[in-house]
């Protein structure tokens, strides 16, 4: 994802999968994770350990914060919301 509106629009699209497949709250980092491409799993790495390491400890909101600071400027990030 090289830009917001691409990030938003995943972030987007994997939200709705979470509804429509009725994901528990403690299995989305993990599903999100799964789809995620090329250099946005190299972030990911990078967040995951700054958030502690242990991918079944981090939060939905956590990973959603990390997100948004990587992809988006604070502007932007709160227009979204």
């Amino acid at each position: 994802m090289d830009n917001p509106t691409k990030g938003q629009m995943w972030l987007t699209s994997i939200e709705k999968i979470f509804r429509y497949m009725k994901c528990p709250e403690d299995q989305k980092v993990q599903c999100a994770v799964f789809f995620l491409k090329d250099r946005d799993t190299a972030w990911w790495e990078t967040a995951e350990r700054m958030l502690g390491g242990d991918v079944s400890k981090i939060t939905w909101e956590q990973f959603k914060e990390s997100f948004y600071a990587k992809f988006f400027s604070g502007n932007v990030k709160y227009a979204k919301q």
